[in-house]
């Protein structure tokens, strides 16, 4: 059932907005979008819609403020995705003008610097990835991450990146995983589990491929998963949807990271309502009440699918109705870019990532054709 709520105003920041403003439009608000893409879709569901530059993990500051900052008042709320680890203050800067609706700044400072998570962890007890902020002596073994990056694109094996922006962790055994979460300030409810897949480049060897829902994990890993969300809720306060990445290896977890804002998982689930009523839960948990209960779906699975060359998008190209962040006729992508998401569902997850793998060949035998490389 579609979640019903009276007119609102909405501001959504977040380096893809898209399945958010889809959300947040489908439960009754107006919303603004801003994003580093300003895709076809996204300003369909938008009232407005901002493209922001973006780069190196976050926006830039001064766009950033010169583009939102005079749109905030007290009548608009405010909600955030990837883009804002880096730099935190910015949140602080829009909380002084709207209501927040996510972590705060300070939050969010917490989660990302690796000496006071990690320290958290293993004072709670929970598996971790020995990390250090000065290069290990044999560099075989280790990654090198900034801190605050997202998206993988800022994990390196420690080959030149170093200096108190950045941490060095050792690598694990397994598969990435993450489980999305409701919290309240003292409760963590489970929404879904997923595994996540790699899309990989010479000089990007994790940057983020995709995921599917519904993953084949052990319960105990599970129940290790949720417990972890439970205890940094009741420690830090965590507010909203929030995301617990993890490697996993058989009954073995390890927990590399908590995303304190809207993830892109979220667009896997709800999709009846296209997600509505997990949006709502989301404002909701915000305010201090935890109430959702994930309805029975199928497993969905989407994929980044990234420019294999410079590419321009053809007024001509029929969009498939399983592709989503659309970019506009006549853009202009570059190789290696994101220029889309693919999407598909089953009946499991081994069968969601299937169709998506096959639906990524169609997809770019139809540009191939239609644009050309």
């Amino acid at each position: 059932m579609r979640a019903k709520t009276s007119a609102k105003r909405l501001l959504i920041a977040a380096a893809c907005s898209r399945p958010f403003v889809r959300a947040a439009a489908a439960a009754g608000y107006e919303v603004i979008a801003a994003d580093a893409f300003c895709d076809a879709d996204t300003r369909a569901h938008a009232a407005h819609a901002i493209q922001l530059n973006y780069s190196d993990g976050g926006f830039e500051r001064a766009d950033l403020r010169r583009h939102l900052l005079p749109l905030l008042s007290e009548d608009i709320a405010f909600t955030d995705g990837s883009g804002f680890e880096v730099q935190p203050q910015l949140l602080e800067e829009i909380a002084q003008r709207s209501k927040l609706l996510g972590n705060t700044a300070q939050t969010v400072r917490k989660l990302k610097d690796p000496d006071r998570f990690f320290s958290l962890l293993r004072e709670l007890g929970v598996p971790c990835p020995e990390t250090r902020e000065q290069p290990p002596a044999v560099a075989d073994g280790w990654v090198v991450k900034r801190v605050g990056g997202s998206g993988g694109t800022h994990v390196q094996v420690p080959l030149g990146l170093a200096g108190p922006e950045c941490y060095y962790q050792r690598m694990l055994p397994g598969r990435p995983c993450s489980l999305l979460f409701l919290a309240d300030g003292n409760e963590a409810r489970a929404v879904g589990y997923h595994e996540q897949w790699l899309a990989p480049t010479p000089v990007m060897p994790f940057r983020y491929g995709g995921a599917c829902s519904q993953p084949k994990l052990p319960d105990a890993v599970c129940r290790g998963m949720l417990q972890a969300a439970q205890e940094l809720t009741q420690r830090l306060g965590l507010r909203g949807l929030n995301s617990l990445d993890c490697m996993v290896a058989g009954e073995r977890y390890w927990v590399l990271e908590v995303n304190p804002r809207l993830s892109a998982t979220f667009a896997l689930h709800d999709l009846e309502a296209n997600g509505a009523n997990l949006f709502m839960a989301h404002v909701r948990a915000c305010a201090g009440e935890v109430k959702y209960d994930p309805p029975q779906e199928r497993a969905a699975a989407h994929l980044i699918y990234y420019a294999p060359a410079d590419t321009e998008i053809s007024p001509a190209i029929e969009w498939p109705a399983w592709v989503q962040d659309i970019p506009p006729a006549n853009a202009a992508i570059r190789a290696g870019e994101p220029l889309c998401t693919i999407t598909a569902t089953a009946v499991c997850s081994e069968g969601a990532r299937q169709l998506a793998d096959l639906r990524s060949h169609e997809l770019a035998h139809r540009i191939l054709l239609t644009s050309g490389y």
